[in-house]
């Protein structure tokens, strides 16, 4: 029996995500100066995963397929809960505050639009046709307003990316696509003139970084620094002068990997960047192998939003893209990411069926 249990899941997916949440462990450890306060926080808030994986896991494909439209319209229902009596930092309302933690429902979006892109593409069937497309765009164009209205540009980005993604692999034709990115770089000076000041002032700090590094580049200068610093082998475990010294800020959420490549140096940093591929793709692969529609998009479509994320975080910290506030995913500290990445990969292993016997052809 036990056997049977562990050989529904995939072992490589299931492995790797052990090896990852054990790494980024060990880097939380190294955030809190070997205080163990971040990590026990981070498993605390990982209650919800575990109680939500026990349901993924009792459930039917489709009856996952069933409550998907429910779920979508819950964190819909969340997203406007936000706007009224969200939790606000730093000019940012994107929380809930529960009491005990503080809630980010945009995170909830990564795994619930999938889930219903999924379930909409199944129904009508691929390759994806007009009436659905615009069923589609519409699922995508809410929450992303909604998100972008917080404001949370980032993250609304991220979620315009998989919707777009999604969309892509459901057999778009090469006419509508030409159409789509002309019609973005028709809007995009219109997109300028609505971003706010500080959103437009990261985006100059990318283009001219040393123009004011007391300020608007002071975060993406020490990250370059701390990044630089660690050369091939790192300075060691909780050695990393940058981030132990407070010089590299927010090193145990957005530039947790800045501290990564300066204490672990380039291996480090590469052994992580092998652990997002290995975890991305091999959701991606996965999906591939499905016959039913619902579990290939939706494997895909989450295996892809890990590649996304991760990317996103590294660029921002390597001064590719403007900061955004995307951490990185498993390892930067912050109850909602990691449970929402948590539940994510446990619906990809439930999808993710690799006995074929065992499909369903919906």
């Amino acid at each position: 029996m036990k056997y049977q249990i562990f050989n529904r899941f995939d072992p490589f997916l299931t492995s790797m995500i052990g090896i990852t949440i054990l790494f980024g462990s060990i880097i939380l450890i190294s955030a809190s100066q070997g205080s163990l306060s971040l990590i026990s926080k981070q498993f605390v808030r990982a209650v919800p995963a575990i109680l939500a994986l026990t349901v993924i896991y009792k459930i039917s494909k489709r009856d996952l397929m069933d409550i998907t439209p429910w779920l979508y319209l819950g964190s819909i229902g969340l997203l406007v809960l936000v706007l009224v009596t969200g939790y606000i930092t730093n000019g940012a309302q994107r929380w809930i505050n529960l009491g005990l933690f503080k809630f980010e429902p945009s995170e909830f979006l990564k795994i619930t639009l999938p889930l219903m892109l999924g379930k909409v593409i199944a129904s009508q069937g691929i390759p994806i046709r007009l009436p659905t497309l615009l069923q589609c765009c519409i699922l995508i164009l809410i929450p992303f307003a909604l998100v972008l209205k917080q404001p949370d540009l980032g993250t609304a980005l991220v979620i315009a990316a998989i919707g777009g993604l999604v969309i892509f692999l459901s057999g778009l034709s090469r006419k509508s696509i030409i159409c789509g990115l002309a019609l973005l770089l028709a809007l995009s000076p219109i997109a300028w003139n609505h971003l706010h000041d500080y959103q437009k002032q990261r985006i100059m700090t990318l283009l001219n970084p040393e123009q004011d590094l007391q300020h608007h580049g002071y975060h993406i200068h020490q990250s370059k620094i701390a990044i630089g610093s660690g050369g091939l082998f790192g300075m060691g475990i909780m050695r990393g002068e940058q981030s132990q010294l407070g010089f590299l800020p927010e090193h145990h959420t957005d530039f947790v990997f800045a501290m990564i490549c300066e204490e672990l140096g380039f291996l480090g940093s590469s052994f992580w960047i092998l652990l997002v591929i290995a975890l991305g793709l091999r959701s991606i692969l996965l999906g591939d192998m499905q016959h039913c529609i619902f579990s290939k998009v939706t494997c895909i479509a989450i295996g892809s939003n890990f590649l996304i994320n991760a990317w996103v975080n590294m660029a921002m910290v390597s001064g590719m893209i403007p900061v955004v506030g995307i951490p990185l995913p498993l390892i930067s500290y912050g109850g909602t990411s990691f449970v929402m990445n948590l539940i994510g990969f446990g619906i990809v292993l439930k999808l993710g069926n690799i006995n074929p016997k065992q499909q369903g052809s919906w």
